[in-house]
């Protein structure tokens, strides 16, 4: 036996591969000078393993280009799996996979010539005794329970969304109605999705966070990561209030957050991560790039709600990372941070349940809420005061606060959509108001005279059709059916040449 493998065989290797990897595999280099000997790539190129580190070459029929020198003292961690070898550096990390190796055994083969040359440096035992620490590492089983509930979470209540869009409009993120007093928003925003852009939206968010929580949740653990993004969706949220939006929903804070705790392992703590649970560093970046680029140029998508939570995740893995590289079990002082998280969590899902509900104290109370609020749009005050006044046992406070809700929303649109004029109508209607139920009736038939809906509708104003008996609204809004205006028509009079 060699005095090599005899030294293997007296490194920490917890993994069975590694010392089955450094026995089996003692040929397939290339070339017997050892200050230059290579393993054939396929599609003419090769690793070159010269006596300080190895390159990358690439082979043309008469020249041959080869990359910088990695040294051999940077490498942080190998890892090979059925399929794949990994390299990590103390700036990024190699993936080279069975398949681009001439030999099947190309990996073993790298390993094997790798761990030689480690051990032929003059700090070559104590830094494979580092990369057998960093792989002790790698064994550790994987926990997702912070993930798992994340994503059961989101499409529990994505699904509540589809059953019923008052959701949406109750725990979405919007800073007017968090300044008063519907403090649940900045949680539950961080839990919707768009219906719209259904599947899109949420599966891209979740894929995000599963991807990324498997990445950052192996160093840190479950309850370091939930910590992470419980944090990133509070910081992404707050963002968006700075920036000014009326509404955000969206995981994509929270995502956010794990990309950038995956940034922070990377650039502060990658020389202790497995190199398999790192990413090359130009590709990151070059995402990253990508990412801000999409921010900047979709008006709809939340850069700032990004940021805030790129920016947070960031941050708070800085704050929890050096623990848990220290092997420390979670204290008292995080079990109880992580407690708490989940009661306000648990809380938020809570509190506007009666508001779901269609209780009518509650909806007079988010009534105020929204009449208070310096601008949410004509269209949530017209949808919450037609829900006062047909999904809810309506009190004399209620239908007081609906008139106000539907005044407010006429006033907004300029008196010029038939479907708001029609709410405003029916809570003068139920308050009382027949005259001027009769009025803005009127109002909306000027502007949608064949709409026979609003025609119903002022007959049951006038008596002819009982009190209970709306008639079916119609099956599209008013801005989907209303007719384009013609266009000019230009006719000249034959006899003149006058245009007409």
């Amino acid at each position: 036996m060699s005095g090599a493998l005899k030294a293997f065989r007296g490194c920490a290797l917890p993994s069975r591969a590694w010392r089955l990897a450094g026995e089996r595999w003692d040929d397939g280099v290339r070339g017997t000078d050892p200050e230059r000997r290579e393993i054939p790539l396929r599609r003419r190129r090769s690793l070159r393993l010269e006596a300080a580190g190895f390159r990358w070459v690439k082979h043309a029929r008469r020249t041959e280009h080869a990359g910088p020198l990695q040294p051999y003292a940077d490498i942080t961690h190998i890892a090979v799996a059925p399929k794949a070898i990994w390299v990590g550096m103390r700036r990024d990390t190699w993936l080279l996979r069975r398949k681009h190796f001439e030999d099947p055994q190309g990996p073993e083969h790298l390993f094997t010539a790798l761990y030689r040359a480690i051990l032929a440096q003059p700090d070559g035992p104590a830094q494979w005794q580092r990369i057998a620490a960093v792989e002790e590492r790698a064994t550790h089983p994987a926990r997702r329970i912070a993930t798992a509930g994340v994503v059961v979470v989101c499409l529990a209540v994505m699904a509540l969304q589809w059953l019923d869009p008052f959701v949406t409009d109750v725990a979405s993120f919007v800073p007017e109605l968090v300044a008063h007093g519907e403090w649940w928003r900045a949680i539950t925003g961080n839990l919707l999705h768009s219906p719209v852009l259904f599947p899109f939206h949420i599966a891209s968010n979740l894929l995000l966070i599963v991807g990324f929580a498997f990445l950052v949740g192996r160093p840190l653990g479950s309850l370091r990561t939930l910590l992470v993004m419980a944090a990133a969706g509070l910081g992404s949220m707050a963002a968006s209030a700075f920036a000014g939006y009326d509404e955000v929903i969206g995981a994509s804070g929270m995502a956010a957050g794990l990309v950038g705790a995956e940034l922070a392992l990377e650039l502060r703590f990658g020389e202790r991560l497995p190199a398999s649970w790192r990413l090359s560093r130009p590709l990151f970046f070059s995402v990253l790039v990508l990412q801000a680029g999409i921010d900047l140029l979709i008006p709809f998508i939340a850069g700032a709600a990004h940021i805030g939570g790129f920016v947070v995740g960031y941050a708070m893995t800085l704050v929890l990372a050096p623990a848990a590289f220290a092997g420390e079990s979670p204290s008292p002082r995080l079990r109880f941070a992580v407690a708490a998280t989940l009661a306000i969590v648990a809380t938020s899902l809570v509190v506007p349940l009666p508001l779901m509900l269609r209780d009518p104290a509650a909806l007079s109370r988010h009534g105020r809420a929204v009449l208070a609020s310096e601008d949410t749009g004509p269209g949530r005050s017209n949808d919450l005061a037609w829900r006062m006044l047909t999904e809810s046992q309506l009190s004399p406070d209620q239908a007081q606060v609906a008139v106000a809700l539907a005044e407010r929303a006429v006033a907004e649109t300029e008196r010029q959509n038939p479907d708001i004029l029609d709410t405003l109508a029916e809570a003068l209607f139920v308050q009382g108001d027949q005259h001027g139920a009769l009025e803005v009736i009127d109002e909306a038939i000027g502007l949608d005279a064949d709409e026979t809906y609003y025609i119903e509708q002022r007959r049951r104003y006038r008596g002819e059709r009982a009190f209970d008996d709306r008639p079916a609204p119609p099956a599209m809004p008013w801005f989907l059916r209303a007719p384009e205006e013609p266009a000019l028509r230009v006719f000249i009079d034959p006899s003149s040449g006058v245009e007409i």
